[in-house]
């Protein structure tokens, strides 16, 4: 009984071994400099390229760092971070404390409830409108007998009706410290007279103030091989077909915009999940990744910029997108230069001071590997900020020669039947030989 099940244990450890050196092996490795000649302790950080990002989960559970000595060769512990782009709105407490009216100009005027030297740079109108379309002139005083200038000709609109639910009716402006801020409204589209704009006049509900503080990402560009922009007049659309240099998330598109009229579109940013060979040719199947709305109200020197969702495509990368710009019954728009952004990911390593000797590896393109729990994950506040950035140096193939000896033992299940044959008929005769004992 012993012996066989020392010879059940050996083939156990046996596949368990194979798994473990199968687990191994990476696709790539990249040798990182700059750690032997720092004279930092602890902490480096590396600035992951595009071309890894292309290869590897975007978890990044299956990469690795080694550092390798004569001796030894140690996992070096690691975190990943990306500095996004975050907008935090801090309120500020603002009272309407006058409302009126002069010639074909409506006047509201917001006064500061405490004596705080807080600054703004946002208000938010709510108005029980909802439709207009409005020019602002925003004002700020001290003591309501001298104005300064903060917004001029600037313009809101609200649009409701069974095709359409849009609304632009922030106020965005440099920093300013005022205790009151005058909002003049006024009616100069072309489309309305006099008459009209008394018919709906502005009943502001209340103005929302705030300071909003924003953390700017670091991005790094994404490479286009080509944009191909198609009007399908049947399905009264513009289709942009992009193709990329690499597959990776995008985070941040903007697109430049030719035409000087009016418009406010839906637009839609794809992903290609497949595509199938078919008689009639390709069909590509695209997901839809992000909508938004294109508008001229929004764009800045013609531009129109978009944050892609990002809980909803940190998992996702490609090298084919598509923009879908919905036109209705409007002519379609000129669309000219395209760009697209994705964080930079960036990557922790600490490395203690006598291990600085040793090479360092980054290893990476291992699917099956895990995400590894390290420690520092959860002590990553206390990382400095003024670290060493080190080098990757270029990307080298790794030799896969144990994959190829433990593939057919697991790939092909008549092995594993085979195998477990043999354990169930050695386990038999035994049974049976105690049986007649």
């Amino acid at each position: 009984m012993k012996k066989i099940i020392f010879q059940f244990s050996f083939i156990l450890a046996l596949f368990l071994l194979s798994t473990t050196v199968f687990a191994q092996n990476f696709l790539y490795k990249r040798e990182i400099k700059g750690i032997q000649n720092s004279k930092q302790t602890e902490w480096y950080k590396i600035n992951i390229p595009i071309e890894v990002l292309e290869k590897t989960n975007t978890d990044f559970s299956d990469i690795r760092i080694f550092g390798v000595s004569d001796s030894d060769t140690l996992e070096t512990p690691f975190l990943t971070r990306k500095v996004m782009q975050k907008s935090e709105n801090e309120k500020v407490n603002f009272k309407i404390i006058n409302s009126s009216k002069k010639d074909n100009s409506y006047f509201f005027t917001l006064e500061k409830e405490n004596n705080t030297e807080e600054s703004i740079n946002l208000i938010k109108l709510d108005f029980q409108n909802t439709n207009f379309d409005w020019r602002i002139k925003l004002e700020g005083s001290q003591d309501q007998k001298e104005w300064f200038e903060v917004l001029n000709d600037y313009r809101i609109v609200s649009i409701q009706n069974e095709f359409t639910n849009y609304s632009f009716n922030k106020l965005i402006f440099p920093n300013s410290k005022y205790k009151y801020y005058r909002i003049n409204i006024s009616d100069k589209s072309e489309n309305q007279s006099e008459s009209s704009f008394k018919n709906n006049e502005p009943k502001l509900n209340f103005a929302s103030v705030f300071l909003q503080k924003t953390t700017v990402g670091n991005f790094e560009d994404i490479k286009i091989i080509s944009q191909n922009v198609e009007v399908n007049k049947e399905k009264k659309q513009t289709i942009i077909d992009i193709q990329l240099v690499h597959s990776v998330p995008v985070d941040f598109l903007s697109l430049y915009v030719k035409n000087d009229f009016d418009y406010y579109r839906t637009i839609q940013f794809k992903y290609l999940l497949d595509s199938t060979i078919t008689e009639k040719g390709m069909i590509y199947n695209f997901v839809t990744l992000h909508t938004n709305t294109l508008s001229s109200l929004e764009k800045q020197n013609g531009i129109s910029s978009f944050f892609i969702n990002s809980s909803s495509n940190s998992n996702i990368k490609s090298k084919k997108y598509q923009i879908i710009i919905e036109n209705q019954d409007n002519q379609p728009l000129d669309i000219g230069k395209l760009e697209m952004k994705g964080y930079v990911n960036q990557l922790f390593a600490r490395v203690t001071p006598i291990d600085k000797n040793s090479t360092y590896f980054l290893m990476y393109g291992n699917e099956r590997l895990q995400k590894p729990n390290y420690d520092i994950v959860r002590f990553e506040n206390t990382i400095p900020t003024d670290l060493i950035s080190l080098k990757l140096e270029a990307e080298q193939k790794t030799p896969q020669k144990e994959v190829e000896k433990v593939t057919p033992l697991f790939e092909n299940s008549l092995w594993l039947w085979l195998l477990m044959g043999i354990i169930i008929l050695v386990l038999t005769v035994f049974t049976f030989k105690m049986m007649k004992k």
